[in-house]
This record gives structure tokens, sequence and C-alpha cells, in this order.
């Protein structure tokens, strides 16, 4: 059994085909069906079932990739740790958040990351909660960032910190001189402005407004949560925000809610992912440098 051949066998199995497989590894095709073919001949089972132009994994494929997935992830960080925070291998990180912690979250860790590691290679990508978890699961980035709920995932998922939602509201509302805004009230409020359905705080909040037996209800949607907050600011309506989001602004009113709401935010990666040292340092780093924070501890990289 040799390295390569379990490259190509996770492969398949990530990307569902052979074709797709050759490419992730820039090989041949046949080169692909080659190893495969070999590694069940020597192994005494199938790796994968063929219909038509398609391959289905066996169970002896789930488990011989969880166990390749071990040993490849055991050797870059090997590589890493030999090769020095550095190299190519140990001074690189690639991740992706969503967008109101790309925009408020990252930016200070990675001058800081910029500043300890200059010959870091750095790769953010901007993504929604489940780009962000396809991603991970797809092994595209070392770790994502992302808000709760993720939905089913069998990822690696670990709290980084949690922060307060509050009710933003235009700063000539009736509610702005308010002291709190009830979260009952502000289900039925006819403005109210919201993510699309499933998503980050209107996911949350959905969840915080069944016990109560109200329904959410919008006649506007938007996935992105500047666009909201620059609607109520212009007087478009009410809506929510974590509070990282309203912090220095002057151009709307935050009040809290009752009972009060918060989110979770995770980092998340593929269990036994390899963290290089540039991605473990980042990891450091955000969790002392989060505005309105809950200590995290020790981050077990």
């Amino acid at each position: 059994m040799e390295l390569h051949q379990l490259r190509y066998v996770r492969a398949v199995l990530r990307d569902g085909s052979v074709t797709a497989a050759a490419a992730r590894e820039h090989v041949t095709q046949p080169s692909i069906s080659k190893q495969i073919h070999l590694l069940e001949q020597e192994l005494g089972v199938p790796l994968f079932h063929r219909v038509g132009r398609r391959v289905l994994p066996t169970e002896a494929a789930f488990e011989l990739v969880d166990c390749a997935e071990r040993v490849l992830d055991d050797l870059a960080a090997t590589a890493a740790s030999l090769a020095g925070p550095n190299s190519a291998v140990g001074g690189s990180v690639r991740i992706c958040a969503t967008e109101t912690l790309v925009n408020l979250l990252l930016p200070e860790p990675l001058v800081q990351l910029r500043k300890e590691m200059p010959g870091a290679a750095i790769h953010v990508e901007m993504l929604g909660t489940a780009e962000v978890v396809s991603s991970v699961a797809a092994d595209e980035v070392d770790f994502g960032l992302a808000p709760m709920p993720l939905g089913t995932t069998r990822l690696e998922v670990r709290q980084l910190f949690a922060e307060e939602v509050l009710a933003v509201v235009p700063k000539d509302h009736a509610w702005a001189h308010r002291k709190y805004v009830e979260l009952a009230a502000l289900v039925e409020e006819a403005g109210l402005l919201l993510s699309m359905p499933g998503m980050g705080l209107r996911a949350n909040l959905e969840a915080a407004a069944r016990p109560l037996g109200v329904g959410i209800k919008s006649t506007v949607e938007v996935r992105s949560e500047a666009a909201l907050l620059a609607m109520v600011a212009a007087g478009g309506g009410v809506a929510l925000a974590p509070r990282m989001s309203v912090i220095g602004r002057r151009d709307v009113r935050a009040l809290p809610l009752r009972p009060a709401l918060q989110r979770e935010i995770v980092w998340l990666r593929r269990r036994g992912r390899h963290i290089s040292a540039a991605g473990r340092r980042l990891l450091e780093l955000l969790s002392v440098s989060i505005p309105g924070r809950y200590p995290v501890g020790h981050l077990d990289v």
C-alpha cells in the first residue's frame, strides 16, 4: 500500500468521480484507475462500485479513507514541524469565513500575523455559512469560521466565542430611547428586516421565538448584514445585528433584547486536519482580539 494510492482513493471519494480526482491530483485518469485497481487486489475487497460513469464508494473505502486521512495529516504535521514556521509548509494558511467575520473579526489578527510571519502565504475567502461548511468538508481550506447553527456536519467544531445579538433601529424610531426591546415585539414588528431563511441570525431568532409561539414574518430578506444595517440607517426598518457589527456606529441605535439573545461563533475543520503553524497562530490571535469577547482558554489545535 503506497501513500499515493491512499491519496487517490481519498480524492475519488471526496470528488465522486475518477475524472475529478485525477484533476485534483494532477495525474491522468488511467493512472488513478490503475492504482485503485491494484489496491483493491491487494486488499481483496472492492473500494468502489462502477455505475456507468459514476463510482460509488463501498464501506471499505470509507474505512480506508478514515485511516488515510490520519496518516496523511500526521505526515503533513511532521513535515511542518521539521520545516519550521517560515517554510512554505509551516507558513501558509487558507481559511474561509462569513461576511461579518471577514470584515470585522479577521483584519486585526491578520495584520499581526503578517508582522510576526512576513513570509506566510495567507488566503481568506468570504462565503455563506453553508458554503463555509462545504469548503471545510471538501478539504479546500485549513479551517473555517462561522456562526452557529451549522446544520448537520461530521466536522470538528469548537467554540471561539459568543456575543450578544441586538435589535437595531433607526435613530428616530419609536424604540430608539428604550433600554431594551422585547423579543416578542421585535418578531411581530411590521418593518422587520431579516437574512435568508435558515441563515445566521435569522435561525437564532427563529429558535428563540419558537417557545413564544410566534412565527417569523418579513417582507424583506437580504443576505448581507452590511446591507441590512444600511437599510436600517436609512429608516427602512429594524433588524438584528451582532454586537461587533454595531460597535462605533452612530447612524443607528442598538438595543438589548429581552430575553437576551446570543450567537455562538465557532471554528471548524475536517476531523484530524493538520493546521499549519501560521493557522495555529491565527487562531491564537483571534482568541485575544475579539470585541466583547468571552474567555475561550487555550486553543488545542
